[in-house]
């Protein structure tokens, strides 16, 4: 299957996740009436178009604010408060956070509102700067202008979406005030010539936020992602998975899982000694 469609389209699906691929090749199957695979193959060589819908379904999209509710409390009431604890004996003052992957900028600005809210009430002193990054540019488009409509809020409070939302008609469009805290930017997490977004310049982030993407891979092109996150990550920084890739993530040795959460600590590895 992998070495027939990449013959066609250039697509190689020898990077995905075995079932995902097979999940996906059905689903274009069902949509394009394709009686086998062999018909589907035939069809992506005859029909452009098609070859496009393949790509868009194997590049999933899906998003949510706070996607996943105890992270973000986690983030709120643990992480945020060892960070600061850690910023303020030093005289770095900003926490830096990558969202990669982060589709339409539901799962960046969820982390705005959350950090924005932490420094207003209790650091008054302490920066913030996100920068959120996708492979596709026109999630990255949709994620700029900030216009979700009404059922993408439902896991956002009555008052956030006071605080930080303008309705016009059924849209919810993000207030400015939240938008300039976020970098979005497009960057494949799978470049070899970068290790992290351009706009950062340097990395060094505090937490890193990986999500939900993992298990499209398979294990090879995880261990380039979490690779090139370990590269991105400040001493002792946090990377926050999804709750079905917590596992894939603690294999490698230089993590440690919190509290059970998909929250894992980067480890420091002591220093070997001379001689």
């Amino acid at each position: 299957m992998t070495k027939e469609i990449k013959d066609v389209t250039g697509i190689d699906l020898s990077m995905y996740n075995t079932s995902f691929v097979e999940r996906i090749i059905n689903g274009q199957m069902s949509e394009t009436q394709s009686r086998s695979f062999e018909e589907y193959v035939e069809n992506l060589k005859n029909i452009g178009s098609q070859t496009d819908q393949l790509k868009r379904a194997l590049h999933n999209t899906f998003s949510e604010f706070f996607r996943n509710t105890l992270t973000f409390s986690f983030l709120e009431h643990i992480l945020l408060p060892q960070l600061a604890e850690r910023k303020s004996r030093t005289r770095n003052r900003e926490i830096r956070i990558w969202s990669a992957a982060c589709a339409a900028g539901q799962e960046a600005y969820s982390t705005a509102m959350v950090c924005k809210e932490f420094a207003t009430q209790k650091h008054s002193g302490l920066r913030f700067r996100i920068f959120a990054t996708d492979l596709s540019d026109l999630e990255i488009q949709k994620a700029q202008k900030g216009i979700y409509a009404e059922e993408a809020l439902k896991n956002v409070s009555y008052d956030r979406i006071k605080n930080y939302f303008s309705q016009k008609g059924n849209s919810f469009i993000v207030h400015q005030q939240l938008k300039e805290f976020i970098d979005f930017s497009t960057f494949d997490l799978l470049n070899s010539d970068c290790d992290c977004p351009p706009a950062s310049i340097f990395g060094n982030f505090d937490i890193v936020f990986c999500a939900n993407l993992l298990f499209y891979y398979s294990p090879r092109v995880r261990q380039r992602i979490l690779d090139k996150v370990d590269t991105c990550l400040a001493e002792n920084g946090y990377l926050i998975v999804g709750e079905a890739e917590k596992e894939i993530v603690e294999k490698n040795k230089e993590y440690t899982c919190l509290q059970h959460l998909p929250v894992l600590q980067k480890r420091i590895l002591p220093k070997k000694g001379l001689g």
